[in-house]
């Protein structure tokens, strides 16, 4: 037999005995819980009947204080026959569900009507001042018999209240002892049913679960499990599954012993060419520093040649102008030196100066990554300030509008974080559209939840806008677009780019040619994990782009 099976059997039983007592439970609660709503509307309605009986006798005194004080005044309020309907009325409420309680509430307001028909004639007597006739009326035995007769209604109904309160009361008792019975009989056929339940389990499922439970231990600890246990249910199938389990995790272990083998060695190789690639690129960077280097010179020498040249034509030009040459003969002279020598100077010129500017920009980027930063709290505002400022007259020559939102301050170098934004503001204004009044914001974003320790930065512009097929480039090396608006080598986004990821954080662009461009770059507002490793500040690395550029 399956477990389930069993386990229906074992809850079933007692289920169904529990079930039964639970349902006598229930209905003695009931009944007890009936009585005693019983038993307090009794008391209720005992004390209503009573609280009858007191306007009446006041209604009573008052009268007679009016006859002995010959003052009728009194008699005229009406509060306590109010205040005896209300009463009945309360009465006849509470006793609507009993017949002959309600007959005699009836009986009650009649007689209390009586009483206040009478009571009026005394009343009309008093005002009349008719003493003799009022005096005889009190001695009439019937103005005592009316009070009376209210009176002992009263009684006789309090009298059957009571009689029904003992009942009831009787019927609360009986009740909460059925109650307690049946919570005795409860509690001992539970017990009964968990010791008959206990008793089966512990036989037939027990021992068969010690063995199980042994091997389960023996499994998570790598031990030898015990011989299978008998039965088809589902322990037989869980050990089953235990003892299969305990082999594939041998075979398991043996396969991770080799893998781990295998990732130690290509956890090795990869630490190996982490290094090989760590010192190319240091090798590189000092290959692209010594040749930009070794270049210069052969420029300068290219450049200061060229200007000699540049005046050995103008004394070239005296000299002609001096000799004994024909005018034909001067003027093919001087048409070969302006047409070809000065023309090829200034392709010489233009070409050492453009050579200069990418061996500048070349340097550049081979110092970024051996600078060393000094991270702080930087104040983001003060430093766009310190940028608008100094763009203050282009600003002013392209008409521009820069707007900046008040900027929470974030964790970097001072001088690169200017740096960044020095280039994409300058970036802004140089290529707005003239066509149009160009406007510059920079801004923050939200605080992203999922990126508590950064804070996103932009700066958006209504300017050319940069195409969709040229999004890709824009932070490669010595890729322009729009050369003929502003002046360049190409190498300002890929620069601020490579200082973005070494303080951690993302750079990217997203614009509509012809609408604006947004550049938005995330920076660090806590000391980074890591430290930077590199080989000389980030101050000198500025001070070294200002000499060259």
């Amino acid at each position: 037999m399956k477990l389930f099976r069993k386990g229906l059997l074992l809850v079933a039983i007692p289920g169904i005995f529990e079930l039964g007592l639970l349902g006598i439970l229930y209905k003695s609660q009931e009944n007890a819980t009936q009585a005693e709503v019983w038993a307090l509307h009794t008391k209720d309605v005992i004390i209503q009947a009573a609280e009858v009986r007191e306007p009446v006798l006041l209604q009573s005194a008052r009268l007679r204080a009016a006859i002995i004080l010959n003052d009728p005044a009194g008699l005229e309020k009406n509060d306590l026959w109010d205040s005896i309907e209300k009463e009945l009325g309360e009465l006849r409420g509470l006793v609507g569900d009993n017949v002959e309680q309600l007959r005699r509430v009836a009986q009650i307001g009649t007689s209390v009507q009586e009483y206040r028909q009478w009571t009026d004639i005394q009343t009309e007597l008093l005002k009349n001042n008719k003493r003799d006739e009022l005096v005889a009326a009190l001695r009439d035995p019937n103005a005592l018999r009316l009070i009376q007769v209210i009176q002992r209604q009263l009684v006789d109904f309090i009298k059957i209240e009571e009689n029904l309160d003992q009942q009831r009361l009787k019927a609360v008792s009986e009740a909460r002892l059925m109650q307690n019975i049946a919570l005795v009989i409860a509690l001992l056929g539970a017990v009964l049913a968990a010791a008959l339940a206990a008793r089966i389990f512990s036989r037939d499922v027990g021992g068969r679960l010690a063995v199980l439970t042994g091997n389960a231990h023996k499994l998570t600890e790598g031990g030898v499990l015990a011989q299978r246990v008998g039965g088809n249910d589902e322990i037989t199938e869980l050990d089953k599954v235990l003892h299969e389990s305990s082999a594939r995790l041998r075979q398991a272990e043996e396969a991770a012993r080799v893998y781990r083998e295998e990732l130690e060695h290509h956890a090795r190789e990869l630490t190996t060419v982490n290094e090989d690639l760590q010192r190319q690129t240091q090798d590189n960077e000092m290959f692209i520093y010594s040749v930009s280097h070794d270049l210069r010179s052969p420029l300068v020498n290219l450049q200061g040649f060229s200007k000699e040249l540049h005046h050995s034509v103008g004394e070239l030009h005296e000299t002609i102008d001096a000799s004994d040459l024909n005018d034909k003969d001067k003027q093919r002279i001087r048409d070969i030196i302006e047409d070809d020598v000065e023309v090829s100077l200034r392709f010489i010129r233009t070409a050492v100066t453009r050579s200069a500017a990418i061996i500048d920009a070349m340097l550049r980027l081979s110092r970024v990554g051996r600078v060393e930063y000094q991270s702080q709290e930087t104040n983001v505002n003060e430093v766009v300030a310190r940028v608008i400022d100094a763009m203050s007259n282009t600003i002013r020559e392209r008409q521009a509008l820069v707007v900046s939102q008040p900027l929470p301050p974030c964790y970097g170098d001072p001088t690169a974080i200017e740096q960044i934004f020095g280039n994409l503001i300058g970036n802004a204004v140089n290529y707005l559209d003239p066509k149009r009044a160009g406007t510059v914001e920079i801004g923050v974003l939200p605080p992203d939840p999922g990126q508590p320790a950064f804070r996103t930065y932009f700066v958006r512009d209504n300017g050319l806008g940069i195409p969709a097929d040229y999004l890709g480039k824009m932070f490669s090396a010595f890729h322009r677009l729009h050369a003929d608006v502003a002046q360049g080598e190409g190498v300002g986004l890929a620069l601020i780019k490579r200082i973005v990821l070494r303080h951690g954080g993302k750079i990217w662009v997203e614009s509509t040619e012809g609408v604006g461009t947004t550049f938005y770059t995330s920076l660090p507002v806590q000391p980074a994990q890591q430290p930077q490793q590199a080989l000389q500040p980030a101050t000198q690395l500025a001070q070294g782009e200002k000499a060259h550029g």
